[in-house]
């Protein structure tokens, strides 16, 4: 059979080993899962960024195709103008088209001819400030100016037909977008508002030829419904095509965007002419800009954003949540020929989550080690609990060897002495008596073995019952002495009694007392006979009940035992203890009993050498 030592680490290697193995193969699962769990989420999130990039993209797509519809509605109403009556036409623009700002004439060479530098008009002053020297040194209808926007319209014809798949991301919004860009145009168009403070116009200048009593604005609408039903229905860009590439004029037009003081000004040219006079107009971009929500989404998801910002980074319109403190996910510039600066960003405020990332790993390593853990505890709770019992069950085994060496003393002292009385086999009467106290000694001794073992059995079954009574514990105290003196003296001891004068009433069991009380006496004799004396003290407790104190001069208990010798089976494992018989109950059964009747049961050392039990009775 193996040693306990062995068996106790073959156990444990038994229980470590699987334990250490499931939790490995746990935590390996968890470290697979949560890869591919941060794949799937890196993978979700770039999807996500590019269904952003193509929204973005559409609405750049739509402000700019919004930007040339106002642009070509505008310079297709100043082309269109007669030259006579053209300032008086200007007015009534100015004041009744909220998309125009100003209006302007200039020479082929870029001096301008309206507004003029004496007009008292604080919007034509304010025009001249900032567009006269661009005019005096280097008009917008140069040479290299017209070939700058041949060249846009041309990148933006090839941006419309490289786009038409991104376009189908976000048919939802193609009906407001529809919708958007025709009032745009039709506002952009309009030459005349019915205002209630507009003066009527001339009847030499009311209109030119095709205009005249609304007569261009029916056909222009008319002619821009047509066109717009004709459109594929689904995608807004085939109308917008036709729409930019309808201006077949052999007129040179253009737009001058340019920022100014951290503001955007754009203006308008159209020369009907070549080396003609020039028509212009300054867009009223706070009006236009109002009217580019319909460029933007109608509905967005949840967690992102869609902003239109300017070249100082203001944002103009926006959709969605836009977070104050995180960057765009994805920008769009629009282009510089048309809104120069000017972009739209996506922001992406809610991410996909993987799992938990880190999180997920360490929760899930967290959770396997407390597994590992409770399979550890339980295993050792187990093991603890064999071992124990394997203890308890050596201490049964041993207990019953040595009460039934303890039986078999007093019974075969007592059948030796009573077979020589029976025979005759005496000397003389003190023989005789001497036998017979023999006798009852051993007598006495049995009875208290066998009040041990009923009182430990009863005491591990609960079923121990305490019958109180009123005593004088004095008077009780003395009896036992008196009658215990004899052995006390045997063993070589002195009994010395430290007894009060007066009775000590007190209500408590008789037999309980007794039991405690010769299991002490019997504890000195078998270890502290050496000491020469024991000493039984009695007194009164201030807080009420009584204090009773046997000592010894014996060798005392060292510190590391003085708890564990009320352990039941235990004995002090030394040459003293190893040379006296018992079963290591006494002590144990004691407190039990002391605690049972309400008070306690402890050692202490002793003044001058030994030990000192206390009862406490309440």
């Amino acid at each position: 059979m193996l040693p306990a030592s062995r068996r106790i680490f073959l156990y444990w290697l038994l229980l470590l080993v699987p334990a250490l193995v499931v939790g490995g193969a746990a935590i390996q699962l968890l470290r697979r899962e949560d890869a591919r769990l941060r794949q799937q989420g890196a993978e979700v999130v770039e999807a996500r960024r590019a269904a952003l990039g193509a929204q973005a993209r559409l609405i750049v797509e739509n402000v700019e195709l919004f930007t040339g519809d106002v642009q070509t509605a505008l310079l297709d109403t100043l082309a269109a103008a007669p030259a006579g009556g053209l300032d008086e036409f200007l007015d009534r623009w100015e004041k009744t088209n909220p998309l125009v700002r100003l209006t302007f004439r200039g020479a082929a060479d870029g001096r301008l001819i309206r507004p003029s530098g004496g007009s008292a008009n604080e919007e034509a002053q304010g025009f001249l400030r900032r567009f006269a020297r661009e005019f005096g040194q280097r008009p917008p209808w140069g040479v290299r100016e017209r070939a700058a926007a041949s060249a846009a319209v041309d990148r933006d014809e090839k941006r419309q037909q490289e786009s038409s798949a991104v376009r189908k991301v976000a048919a939802q919004n193609v009906t407001q977008a529809q919708s958007a860009r025709r009032d745009l145009q039709q506002l952009a168009m309009t030459r005349e508002y019915a205002l209630a403070d507009a003066a009527p116009a001339p009847a030499a200048a009311a209109a030119p030829p095709g205009f005249a009593a609304g007569a261009g604005l029916a056909r222009n609408e008319a002619k821009l419904e047509a066109e717009i039903t004709t459109a594929t229905a689904s995608d807004p860009r085939t109308m917008a095509g036709k729409l930019v590439k309808k201006d077949a004029a052999p007129e040179a037009r253009g737009w001058h965007p340019q920022v100014i003081d951290g503001r955007l000004h754009v203006i308008g040219w159209v020369q009907p002419e070549p080396a003609g006079e020039v028509r212009g107009v300054e867009l009223q971009v706070a009006a236009f800009v109002n009217r580019l929500a319909g460029a933007m989404p109608v509905e967005v998801v949840a967690g992102e954003g869609f902003a239109l910002r300017d070249s100082q980074g203001r944002i103009l319109h926006q959709r969605g949540s836009i977070p104050g403190n995180a960057g765009p996910a994805v920008r769009v510039p629009l282009a510089a020929g048309i809104l120069p600066g000017w972009d739209v960003v996506a922001f992406l405020t809610t991410g996909y989550s993987s799992g938990g990332g880190a999180g997920f790993l360490g929760m899930g390593v967290l959770l396997v080690a407390i597994f590992v853990a409770a399979i550890l505890a339980g295993g050792s709770l187990l093991l603890w609990q064999a071992r124990r019992s394997e203890a308890e069950a050596a201490q049964k085994t041993s207990f019953v060897a040595n009460v039934s060496h303890e039986f078999k003393t007093p019974l075969t002292t007592i059948r030796l002495y009573a077979e020589l009385l029976e025979q005759g086999r005496v000397r003389d009467a003190g023989q005789g008596s001497e036998y017979l106290r023999t006798i009852g000694r051993e007598t006495q001794r049995l009875a208290r073995l066998v009040n041990n073992a009923l009182d430990f059995s009863r005491l591990e079954q609960g079923k121990k019952k305490y019958v109180r009574e009123a005593v004088d514990l004095r008077e009780e105290l003395g009896r036992l002495l008196d009658t215990h003196a004899p052995r006390v003296a045997e063993a070589g001891l002195e009994l010395r009694r430290n007894l009060p004068a007066a009775p000590l009433p007190l209500a408590t069991d008789r037999d309980a007392v007794e039991q405690i009380v010769l299991n002490l006496i019997d504890n000195a004799c078998k270890y502290a006979s050496a000491g020469g004396e024991i000493t039984v003290a009695l007194a009164e407790r201030a807080a009420g009940g009584a204090e009773v104190r046997v000592g010894d001069r014996g060798p005392g208990v060292i510190p590391g035992q003085r708890e564990r010798i009320f352990e039941k089976f235990h004995r002090v494992d030394d040459a003293l203890t190893a040379e006296k018989t018992g079963a290591g109950l006494g002590l144990s059964i004691a407190r039990q009993l002391a605690r049972g009747l309400g008070g306690e049961l402890r050692y202490a050392p002793r003044d001058g050498g030994g030990a000192e039990f206390i009862l406490e009775l309440p």
